[in-house]
């Protein structure tokens, strides 16, 4: 048999060509992606430490002190007694500041607390490029780690809520600094996991975390009427992370997520409808039976401004607690009671609803009304009405040291009535109209609807 010298080296170009060229690039892809890898921990599993997250029988669970346990609990840093009495056993800190009282609190009445240190996102201008201002980073957080690492009620570490993480194939400033205050946290404090939190489920960024830092030990998902599709969207990215997770924040309904009057100011629902829409995502959609869940931390155990005072908030200013407290106890128990918070309707205003953009002139006269339901009558409630300024023009920009804009006063001719008369504002801009009602059970409700006063 005779060969062609040229059909031979054509026949190893084309060798070449189609298979060690391909190979040769995935090999240096994967020699890529390998160099690239952020650090991973020492030890997933050390079972010598006060709080593990162990499978057993083909579920995630916490275990500390060796005894399992599911999160039942509340984003906060206060009523952790009310928390246990409803049979919440955990508390999600962010407020370094109050640390100290909150788990003094906690150990007293043996309450879980995961201590949240918050990180800028990576596009905040000017913080990851110098130096001195990660080193003040990790120190902060160092000293913290420090002086509570041996406290009993600490259960883990969460670095970074909801941050925006660059997509990069070669390291940055940002990730140098995430994992060295990581593996600080490890390496100082080897008994309890370290997590962060995510919005909903991420794809993009949980490419990344796998990739950029995987030595986290669980994740934390904070979604809101999205928990309705949670289960769906996480099991289509199975094949990126099978990490246990905790369901770090849900409440019904965020701000961004509700209908909004033509001026853009979102529209609240009532503390009743509230209550009942927290029960229905709790018995509904919460993914109890997914195998990696570690629990859920309702938003927001306490009293918050952020779009409004009740938006979020289970308590009013005063401590006094909405039905929402009382739902998150049959939740929490499974149990079916009888709940004595005062139940709302709906509020109007000169008969007219928050979706019909009231619109009114400055100084003008109108009528606020409050309808009940059945059961609850003049003489065993009292209402509180308020006026005050909305703060809609930070919304989006900022979440962070929210304020409540102060009331607007004498507007109102009697504001302890069901049905008052009250003055417009005199300066143009958007307003709300606010009702608690309160009862002699010690709960309260509320109420607010949007207006815009024009001049």
């Amino acid at each position: 048999m005779k060969f062609n010298i040229k059909q031979i080296q054509w026949s190893k170009k084309w060798l070449f060509t189609l298979v060690l060229a391909p190979l040769i690039v995935l090999l240096s892809f994967l020699l890529f992606i390998y160099v690239n890898t952020g650090p991973r921990k020492i030890s997933l599993l050390n079972t010598n430490s006060k709080v593990v997250i162990k499978k057993t029988n083909g579920n995630y669970s916490f275990y500390k002190n060796g005894q399992p346990f599911q999160v039942k609990g509340g984003a906060g840093n206060e009523y952790i007694k009310e928390l246990v009495s409803c049979g919440g056993n955990t508390i999600f800190c962010w407020d370094t500041s109050k640390l100290n009282s909150t788990l003094k609190e906690a150990e007293k009445y043996h309450v879980n607390v995961i201590i949240g240190l918050d990180m800028p996102s990576y596009d905040t201008p000017g913080f990851y490029t110098n130096q001195k201002n990660i080193d003040t980073l990790v120190m902060k957080y160092y000293s913290v780690c420090m002086r509570y690492k041996d406290n009993p009620s600490v259960l883990a570490w969460c670095l970074g809520n909801e941050l925006t993480m660059p997509f990069s194939f070669t390291q940055t400033p940002f990730y140098k600094c995430y994992n060295s205050i990581l593996s600080m946290l490890h390496k100082n404090d080897p008994d309890h996991p370290v997590s962060t939190s995510l919005i909903n489920v991420p794809k993009r960024n949980l490419i990344n975390m796998q990739w950029r830092i995987p030595a986290l030990d669980f994740l934390c998902f904070n979604s809101y009427s999205s928990i309705k599709t949670f289960q769906h969207d996480l099991k289509r990215i199975d094949w990126i992370c099978d990490k246990p997770y905790l369901i770090s924040e849900w409440a019904p309904n965020g701000g961004w997520e509700a209908d909004m009057t033509s001026w853009a100011a979102p529209i609240e629902n009532t503390s009743t409808k509230k209550a009942e829409q927290f029960y229905d995502f709790y018995k509904n959609f919460m993914p109890v039976k997914d195998s990696r869940f570690l629990g859920s931390l309702a938003f927001y155990w306490g009293n918050r401004q952020e779009y409004t005072n009740t938006w979020y908030s289970i308590f009013d200013e005063n401590g006094i607690p909405t039905e929402v407290k009382e739902v998150l106890n049959d939740c929490w128990k499974n149990t079916s009671t009888n709940h004595n918070a005062p139940k709302l309707k709906y509020m109007l205003i000169d008969s007219l609803g928050a979706k019909e953009n009231i619109i009114v002139s400055a100084g003008s006269n109108h009528r606020a009304s409050l309808l009940l339901e059945e059961g609850y009558t003049g003489s065993s409630v009292t209402y509180v009405w308020q006026i005050v300024k909305d703060d809609w023009m930070t919304w989006g920009r900022t979440w962070d040291n929210f304020k409540k804009p102060l009331k607007e006063n004498g507007l109102f001719i009697d504001s302890s009535l069901q049905f008052p008369n009250f003055t417009a504002p005199l300066k143009e801009g958007p307003y709300r109209v606010f009702i608690t009602v309160y009862n002699s059970k010690g709960y309260c409700a509320t109420a607010n609807t949007p207006i815009y006063v024009v001049e």
